[in-house]
């Protein structure tokens, strides 16, 4: 590859398709192309005719206006399945030749001097004052950079959907002009679905030759050696003996697979880069042309809008009916069927242009199966919530412990007790009873005499700064605390980009929420542990726990994580609960639950199987705690509550030590493999 870097230029096109030249018009018609240095980039000498382009849309709207000598055909009805034909007025279904769109791109070009290389665009990258572009002749630089190269998809959930809009359409010539009718057949479905979606598409042109396409919506692609006697037989059934003057074939992405954006200042995509492509249709140009004709404006006005995107309600519709294509193609057919025979043609292609209101839309899809509809419904929730389900659960449990403490305080306490208890032993300590195998890089070997004494001499050396330097002690585990509690939720949150700033972040509000947010029973447990109390009014720390929590709820809400939303409001109803409980909510409700997950997942073991091989440690850490509560209190069962939390909170801050190493390389070892899979 060369290397030479050329000069700069004030645009700069990766890609000269469709929708690269339907920019250059709209920004031709408002002069923005005069006295512009211009490049044009694209690896194909767009010579042939390899596509056509076909929308509908009124003959006196702007796309109809302004592409006019473009359109090489216009129909004014349509049918569907072999039906009547039926007229779409007022709008015309139009068609332009890709040919047409590359001469008016050689024109552009020869009237404003635009330069134009053959080659392909290798990276896109920012520097100081604009964009590089690398390319296989070498290095150029623009200001503002149309990139119209194929998408790149980000990977996919399991509600979303990648499939391909593939077609092999025949253009003949009958012998006998034995149908004379112009009308399109947008889908005839009377063929063999051969287990997909697929359909026949019909386009009778002016000089007597007709377009035969076979169009298959799935995830494999049609072939020309299936496809061939499935066109033969339809060709020959209806219109006789003809013969082929030319081949058309193509595949366009049929994806709700978000589209990787690069965020580079000036880097504007476009075409199906920009997601232009309607997913549940194929249809692009009238997105093309909208999306240029915004861009133009915006240039006008100096500032240029990135990104159209349809209304929610039109990409959850799409969504929809990928994942039965997708999951149950062979009912495919029969939704395209009850779509055009229920409701006016005209209504649907308003519908399929996201120009319908929310009334029309329900009236259109209760005409459709509603059971695969359903099905894909269901499957989409449970998979867009999947994460919420243990939130929402504990934000009701937590509303539930509220409502008991303020109406019926008398039976609080046992329950609290209860709930607390059972909680620690079957969760709690058990989903950090475990770390002899997350040590083992998840090899699921016994326990050994080594890790046992090593993880022991851990907890041990840190009962003994307890002892001597309490408030050292004290520090050290708030920090790594915070950081432990903070680690946990980003995994569970999926936040992509690994930034320890935002463990520290989150582990510092919640524990700032917690212990400010109680800060007499907090100042209380300190001082039974003889160590510095903190030094603020209840009305000062209260204001700082509010503060808090909005910081927490507005990250939610920029991270646009409902799970965080979620923990965010809970720890604010924590605020009136005691410490205890409120601490029993987070640590065991949702710390303890998504750690348990995590090792699960990570170690591909059941529940049973981890509770078994935790039971060990579990059992020991209870010993444990006997063993500190005698020590510290003289045990008797009539040792205060104080006495209790003093004690269990030295002996939580103990065994967390090592086992906040543990976890940390587990997280490390297994967090790109079952964490980031895939994007929230």
């Amino acid at each position: 590859m060369k290397s030479t870097i050329y000069p700069e230029f004030d645009y700069l096109f990766a890609g000269a398709g469709a929708s690269a030249t339907l920019l250059l018009m709209s920004m031709e018609r408002r002069g923005l192309l005069k006295n512009k240095k211009i490049l044009v980039i694209d690896p194909d000498s767009k010579t042939h005719n390899d596509k056509t382009y076909c929308f509908w849309a009124k003959p006196t709207d702007e796309i109809s206006i302004n592409c006019k000598h473009l359109i090489s055909q216009k129909w004014k009805e349509m049918c569907v399945n072999g039906k009547a034909p039926e007229s779409i007025k007022p709008l015309e279904y139009m068609q332009i030749a890709s040919i047409d769109v590359y001469h008016e791109m050689r024109r552009i070009l020869d009237n404003y001097h635009i330069q134009r290389i053959q080659t392909n665009v290798i990276s896109i990258e920012a520097i100081n004052e604009g964009l590089e572009v690398t390319t296989e002749e070498g290095i150029w630089q623009s200001t503002k950079v149309f990139d119209s190269r194929p998408p790149a998809y980000l990977p996919a959930q399991k509600n979303e959907v990648h499939l391909k809009q593939s077609f092999i359409g025949y253009v003949i010539q009958p012998e006998n002009k034995g149908e004379t009718k112009q009308a399109i057949d947008l889908m005839d479905f009377r063929i063999d679905q051969q287990g997909n979606t697929q359909f026949i598409y019909v386009l009778p042109y002016d000089s007597g030759k007709i377009l035969v396409e076979l169009t298959r919506f799935g995830k494999e692609i049609l072939d020309p050696i299936s496809a061939e006697p499935i066109l033969n037989e339809y060709i020959i059934k209806r219109f006789g003996t003809s013969t082929i003057s030319h081949i058309e074939t193509g595949c366009l992405p049929m994806s709700t697979v978000r589209i990787s954006q690069n965020t580079l200042p000036g880097l504007v995509a476009i075409g199906g880069r920009n997601g232009a492509i309607k997913p549940s249709t194929g249809y692009a140009f009238k997105n093309m042309f909208k999306h240029a004709e915004t861009l133009a404006k915006g240039m006008q006005k100096v500032t240029s809008p990135i990104k159209q995107v349809s209304p929610n309600r039109f990409r959850f519709y799409d969504r929809l009916l990928l994942l039965i294509l997708n999951n149950h193609p062979e009912a495919g057919s029969g939704i395209f069927k009850a779509l055009f025979d229920k409701n006016k043609l005209i209504n649907v292609l308003q519908f399929l242009d996201e120009k319908t209101s929310l009334l029309q839309d329900i009236k259109i899809l209760i005409s459709l199966p509603i059971k695969p509809f359903l099905i894909a419904w269901h499957f989409d929730v449970k998979v867009r919530f999947q994460n919420l389900a243990a939130p929402i659960f504990l934000f009701l449990f937590t509303l539930v412990i509220l409502a008991i403490r303020i109406n019926m305080p008398v039976i609080f306490e046992p329950i609290q007790t209860g709930v607390f208890i059972t909680g620690l032993f079957f969760l709690g300590i058990p989903h950090g009873a475990v770390d002899h195998l997350l040590v083992k890089e998840k090899q699921k070997q016994n326990i050994s005499l080594v890790f046992v004494m090593s993880y022991l001499s851990k907890a041990s050396v840190f009962l003994l700064v307890w002892l001597f330097v309490p408030n050292l002690a004290l520090l050290f585990f708030l920090i790594y605390s915070a950081w432990h509690f903070g680690e946990a939720d980003m995994y569970e949150w999926q936040f992509k980009k690994k930034r320890p700033l935002n463990n520290w972040i989150w582990g510092i509000l919640l524990l700032g929420i917690l212990l400010l947010g109680h800060l007499p029973e907090t100042n209380q447990i300190l001082g039974n542990m003889k160590v510095n109390t903190i030094p603020l009014t209840n009305k000062v720390s209260m204001a700082i726990t509010m503060a808090l929590v909005i910081i927490a709820m507005l990250w939610a809400y920029w991270e646009r994580r409902l799970a965080m939303f979620i923990s965010a409001t809970i720890l604010l109803f924590c605020v009136q609960l005691p410490l205890i409980t409120s601490f029993g909510i987070y640590f065991i409700g949702q710390h303890s639950l998504n750690g348990w997950t995590h090792i699960k997942k990570g170690l591909h073991l059941s529940n049973k199987q981890i509770f078994v091989k935790a039971l060990p440690f579990n059992l020991g850490a209870f010993i444990l705690f006997g063993l500190l509560l005698y020590y510290f209190d003289s045990f008797t069962l009539k040792s205060s509550l104080d006495e209790w939390m003093k004690t269990f909170f030295i002996f939580i801050s103990c065994i967390s030590f090592p086992h906040v190493i543990a976890m940390n390389k587990f997280y490390q070892l297994s967090g790109k493999e079952f964490f980031y899979d895939s994007k929230k």
